[in-house]
Parts: structure tokens; C-alpha cells; sequence
């Protein structure tokens, strides 16, 4: 399969690096917006360097990664549907409900072309155990999902406008672990915020810290914390609690009694998500390619990315609210 990969921001220099060594595919091209990043990476991984339009357009690529802003992803995504090729999409799909059913509909008029979202959890090792023993009964019907995800501390925030704000953009890989732990329906998000590191967030809509409740229609609860103030470095970590028990997925640092975690302990921790998740990028990505050559079954579509997007929607505008939100409605932001 003939590949392209469209941004080059730091997911997608990792998925064109996978992709020139996954079984089955051949990097072809790589776009940017910014003509001179795109010219770089290509002649670091020799291959061709194009625009998005070029990309779309190109009758030698079977298939494009889209890892454009959080914002651009309907958009860019649409048009490589339109295009004729599968599309391997990066989370969120959209940042909006409405820009995510405008990606649905596309995909549903054109059911031979494959497309799969980013969820690269659902390819790490633990959570994959971790989703096997939940089903199998282990720790019996399960209950709730704790979980954490953050991120080294960053030097100065980043306008929220293009990634959507944070409790869409980072937090969709909660929402979505969530809700395949799980197997329920999303139904309402409460979350509160803080940008006590980062004033000028707050009247932006968004956030450095925050945590967010979500409640689902067959009872379950999940809460996440998300950070990007994290002093140490990538911290990862989820507890699935059932009727009969616990699954524990943790960073090793972690585990063991009590500790106290500061800027010392950095060693200890990834760097950043793809010192983490190495391993579930190239799974994601080869399994993605197994499946538009009707090899393997298709991994997590657009239907499982608008129930991230949805609760991300609810959790983003009770932030701002301080109030509940029912998951389902486009809610405005700030």
C-alpha cells in the first residue's frame, strides 16, 4: 500500500517514520503547510515532498495519514475521501460535532474505502491485556475507569483554538479508553479547570490542569485528570475498578508504595508520548494496513472518534460553565 502523510508536526513525522517499516507499505509523499518542513522531512526519509492538495490529488498513493491540526482534520479529511483513498485519521476527527458528521457522511457514501482514528491505546500491550481480562470477567462487571494523562510541563501554552482546546484535543484518548473498557454509552461530562500556571488560558476557555467526571447510560463512571504542567515528564496511568477487583496500568515508577514525584524523578519517564507509545504507533499503523488490504479487522472508526469528540464537546463547555452537560450537543466554546 502507497502511503501519505499529510502534517508534519510531531505525530506525523512518527507515522511516516512507521510507515517505512511497516510490511506493506511504502511511503510515497509527505505534506506540510509550511513548504520548507515538508522539503526537510522528505529528504530525511527520501521521498517526495507536496501540499495537502498535491497529497489528495496524487494517483500513486492508495492511502493518506492525516496529522494536520486538530481543527483541520474534517476538513483535510473529507477531501481524501473524496479523493478515492483510505484515510488513516489522527483523534479528534473534528473538534466540532457538526465538522465530525460532515466526516461521517462522507465516509458513509463511500463504505469501500477504509477509515481508521488514531486510538493508539487500543494497541499498547497493556491496555490491550488490560481491555482482554475486563471482558473475559476477571474483575467482574466493571464499574469505573481512573485515569490520568499528562504531559511534560510546556514553556508557554499554545493558542486552544487550532487543537480545539485541550478536553478535546489530549483528553479524547480518556474518553475513548473509557468507553471501550467499559462498552457504555457516554451520556453526560462534568469538569473543572484550572490555569493557575497559565492565567492567560482562562479567558481563553481553556486550561493547564483539569479534571473531568463522566457519566455513562448503563451506570458506569469514569474521571480522568489531564496535565500539561506534568514537572517529571509523560505520566500515563488508568485503574478499571469491577465488582470483584482491579486492573492496575501504571508507569513502573509508580507502583510501589508511597512516593513523591518531582523534576528529579524525570529519568524515570518517558519524555513525551512517543517515548510511551512506540510501540502502539506501529501496531495502529500496521494494522491500518492489514485492514485496507483486507487482511485484519478494522480498528476504531469515526463512530468510536464522535464518542470521544461528543463527551469532549460536554467536558469542554462545563469547564467554562462549571455546570454538567449532556453529551450529544454541539456546545458552544467560550
Amino acid at each position: 500500500m502507497r502511503i501519505g502523510v499529510a502534517g508534519l508536526g510531531g505525530m506525523g513525522v512518527v507515522h511516516a517514520r512507521n510507515a517505512l517499516s511497516t510490511v506493506g507499505a511504502t511511503l510515497v509523499a509527505v505534506a506540510s503547510t509550511r513548504p520548507a518542513n515538508a522539503h526537510e522531512v522528505a529528504g530525511a526519509l527520501g521521498v517526495r515532498a507536496t501540499t495537502y492538495d498535491e497529497l489528495v490529488a496524487a494517483n500513486d498513493i492508495d492511502a493518506i495519514v492525516v496529522a494536520a491540526r486538530s481543527i483541520d482534520h474534517a476538513r483535510v479529511g473529507c477531501d481524501v475521501l473524496r479523493s478515492g483513498k483510505h484515510l488513516f485519521l489522527e483523534k479528534p476527527g473534528a473538534t466540532t460535532l457538526a465538522g465530525h458528521d460532515a466526516l461521517i457522511a462522507e465516509a458513509a457514501s463511500r463504505p469501500s474505502q477504509l477509515v481508521q482514528v488514531g486510538y493508539h491505546r487500543r494497541y499498547d500491550a497493556e491496555f490491550v491485556e488490560a481491555q482482554r481480562l475486563v471482558a473475559s470477567g476477571a474483575i467482574g462487571e466493571p464499574l469505573l475507569v481512573l485515569s490520568l494523562s499528562r504531559d511534560v510541563m510546556t514553556p508557554e501554552p499554545e493558542d486552544p483554538i487550532p487543537a480545539g482546546g485541550f478536553l478535546v484535543d489530549m483528553a479524547s484518548h480518556d474518553y475513548d479508553t473509557a468507553c471501550w473498557l467499559l462498552g457504555q454509552e457516554p451520556i453526560e461530562a462534568f469538569a473543572v479547570r484550572q490555569s493557575t500556571v497559565f492565567p492567560e488560558l482562562d479567558a481563553l476557555g481553556d486550561l493547564d490542569n483539569a479534571v473531568v467526571t463522566v457519566r455513562f447510560g448503563a451506570g458506569g463512571i469514569a474521571t480522568t485528570h489531564v496535565s500539561r504542567t506534568c514537572a517529571f515528564g509523560h505520566d500515563v496511568r488508568c485503574e478499571i475498578v469491577g465488582g470483584e477487583g482491579s486492573i492496575l496500568i501504571g508507569n513502573a515508577a509508580t507502583r510501589d508504595g508511597l512516593i513523591v514525584l518531582t523534576a528529579r524523578d524525570a529519568p524515570k519517564f518517558p519524555v513525551d508520548y512517543r517515548g510511551r507509545f512506540t510501540d502502539a504507533y506501529r501496531g495502529e499503523l500496521a494494522a491500518f494496513v492489514a485492514a485496507c488490504s483486507g487482511d485484519g479487522p478494522r480498528g476504531p472508526d469515526l463512530e468510536d472518534d464522535r464518542r470521544a469528540v461528543a463527551t469532549g464537546v460536554a467536558a469542554r463547555a462545563s469547564a467554562v460553565d462549571c455546570i454538567p452537560r449532556a453529551v450529544g450537543p454541539d456546545w458552544a466554546w467560550n
